[in-house]
């Protein structure tokens, strides 16, 4: 049972931070649009 836990926790935060550094590229990615206009 907390193996199970432990391991859907770390998907979780693994989902969490990928969707934190897409969120991040994206951000950058239209900063970066904005300075070339």
């Amino acid at each position: 049972m907390k193996e199970s836990a432990i391991s859907t926790i770390t998907k979780a935060a693994e989902f969490i931070t990928l969707v934190n550094y897409s969120l991040l590229v994206t951000l950058g990615y239209i900063i970066f649009l904005l300075k070339i206009y």
